[in-house]
C-alpha cells in the first residue's frame, strides 16, 4: 500500500467534495495506521459535510480517544453539536479547545453563539468583547454582539453594531430584520419598515 499516494488522493477527494470517495480511501488507510487522529478528524468532517452529524461526532471521538490534546478536533465536534442544538455540550468542547489553545478564536466566537442560543447573553458579549479586541470588524461576531445587546434592553448600543454591520453589506436579510425589531423596539416603526424592506432585495441571507 502506497499510504503517501492514496493519502494525497483522499486529501484531494476531500477538497473537492467527493466525500464518499475520500472516506473509503481513509477507511483503507486506517487499516494500516489506526491510530492517525488526522485520518479520524477528516473522516469526522466529511461526514459532516454530508450531513450524517452524529456518524461526525463518532470520529471525531475517536480521535479524541487517541489524543485528548487536539484543540481542532475538540472545536469541530462542539461545532457539529452546536449545529444539531446541543448548546451545553458544544460549549464544553470549546472550552475545551480554548484550555489547550486560548487564541482560538473560532471556538470562543463559537462559544458566544451558543450562549446566545441559551439566553446568556451577558456571558455571550464577554465571549465577542474578547473576539473583537482582535478582529474589530467581523461581521458575524459584531451581530452576534448586536442580538445580544438587543435581548438584555440595550437597544440603542444594539442598534450601533448592526448599522455596522449594514454599512458593510446594506442587503444582509438576517442583519437587517434584526435591525428592524430593535427600530421597534426603539418605537422608529418606520426606519424598521424601511430596514425589512432593504433585506428583503436579496434572495440569500447571513444567518450565523
Amino acid at each position: 500500500m502506497d499510504i503517501h499516494a492514496l493519502t494525497e488522493k483522499a486529501h484531494h477527494f476531500m477538497r473537492i467534495g467527493r466525500y464518499d470517495e475520500a472516506i473509503a480511501i481513509y477507511y483503507k488507510l486506517l487499516e494500516s495506521d489506526s491510530n492517525n487522529t488526522t485520518f479520524l478528524e477528516n473522516i469526522g468532517k466529511m461526514y459532516y459535510s454530508l450531513g450524517r452529524h452524529e456518524d461526525a461526532i463518532v470520529w471525531y471521538d475517536k480521535a479524541i480517544a487517541i489524543n485528548q490534546k487536539l484543540p481542532s478536533v475538540w472545536f469541530e465536534k462542539g461545532y457539529t453539536l452546536r449545529k444539531i442544538h446541543r448548546y451545553e455540550d458544544a460549549i464544553k468542547c470549546f472550552n475545551q479547545a480554548l484550555a489547550l489553545d486560548p487564541d482560538y478564536v473560532f471556538a470562543l466566537a463559537n462559544k458566544g453563539y451558543s450562549l446566545n442560543e441559551l439566553g446568556k447573553f451577558r456571558e455571550a458579549i464577554d465571549c465577542f468583547d474578547t473576539f473583537l479586541k482582535t478582529s474589530p470588524n467581523n461581521l458575524r461576531v459584531m451581530t452576534a454582539k448586536g442580538i445580544s445587546l438587543r435581548e438584555l434592553g440595550n437597544n440603542t448600543e444594539a442598534l450601533a453594531y448592526f448599522d455596522k454591520v449594514i454599512a458593510f453589506n446594506p442587503l444582509n436579510f438576517f442583519v437587517q430584520n434584526h435591525r428592524a425589531v430593535t427600530l421597534r423596539n426603539l418605537g422608529r416603526m418606520k426606519e424598521a419598515d424601511e430596514s425589512v424592506n432593504q433585506g428583503n432585495r436579496t434572495h440569500g441571507n447571513g444567518k450565523i
